[in-house]
């Protein structure tokens, strides 16, 4: 997976800085819970889950359905008055090539709502570390998925994220092994410079798809020695092969078909090949031997 540094790709990152800008001064608006508003939260949660329950049994309601509303109004405010845990989380990440603090926030989002779905308020745990756990759970996630170029066990993957974090994002500071596997799954730019002097880029390194001229010319001289040798053969013999081996439109003929298109059965066909085939080899070695 490479990705190319253009000139667009500036201007996209300043859209991108401005509206997490706005972001995160919208959720600094919002009024964070103390505990005891937290284990109401959780209740009334709690309360609408049951009566989401009941409801798809078959139960009916009014009290029901104001239970489900009264929880979904309560999941939304637990989880924005939690958004600014996701970011602080989120922020403590290196950045992957094709990935943004964006990215991480929007997955570890999902870790939060995650989290209040689950919080279970008669253990006694402040929510913050409790949701912490789901939402690098949900970063991990997302870094491994989509931050890499290869999917590696999730133990040896959460510690390369851990000696990343440590390292404060420089590969060049992880010890051999975390680095060996940060090679395998790092993203690397087309413009990334190689060379002492710095004037080339990876990007100049990667051989064309063309076809050179050395092989061009070396196909063709083999084409017309195969011409050659299948001109030897009678004009019966030159099909079977041609036909068996795909030379006419790239489709292998089998047997079968052969003998069916040339009036004789499998076996008789098997032996035309073999015979023609024989006698090109004998050709082809008198012919290089001159």
């Amino acid at each position: 997976m490479f990705r190319n540094n253009l000139p667009g790709n500036s201007v996209q990152q300043s859209i991108m800085s401005d509206s997490i800008g706005m972001y995160l001064n919208d959720i600094g608006k919002v009024p964070l819970l103390n505990a005891e508003e937290e284990r109401e939260l959780s209740k009334i949660i709690e309360e609408g889950h049951d009566a989401a329950v009941r409801l798809a049994n078959g139960e009916k309601g009014a009290r029901l359905k104001t239970a489900v509303n009264r929880a979904a109004v309560a999941k939304d405010r637990f989880i924005r008055a939690n958004l600014r845990l996701v970011v602080s989380i989120a922020r403590r990440y290196p950045l992957p090539q094709g990935m943004d603090l964006g990215d991480l926030i929007q997955e570890g989002n999902l870790g939060l709502e995650h989290a209040v779905d689950k919080f279970d308020w008669r253990r006694g745990f402040k929510f913050s570390t409790y949701a912490t756990f789901w939402i690098r759970q949900a970063i991990g996630r997302a870094l491994d998925q989509k931050g890499s170029l290869i999917r590696i066990p999730g133990d040896r993957s959460a510690n390369l994220r851990s000696a990343l974090r440590q390292s404060g994002g420089d590969a060049e500071n992880l010890d051999a092994a975390n680095a060996d596997l940060h090679r395998l799954t790092a993203t690397v730019s087309l413009d990334k410079t190689v060379g002492d002097d710095g004037d080339a880029t990876l990007g100049d390194m990667i051989a064309s798809g063309d076809e050179s001229p050395e092989n061009i010319l070396m196909a063709a001289v083999d084409s017309a020695l195969l011409d050659e040798l299948l001109s030897s053969l009678d004009k019966r013999g030159r099909y079977a092969v041609e036909a068996r081996f795909g030379l006419i439109d790239g489709e292998r003929k089998s047997f079968r078909e052969l003998g069916a298109e040339l009036g004789v059965t499998a076996e008789a066909a098997r032996r035309l090949v073999n015979r023609s085939v024989a006698g090109l080899r004998d050709d082809a070695i008198r012919v290089l031997a001159a």
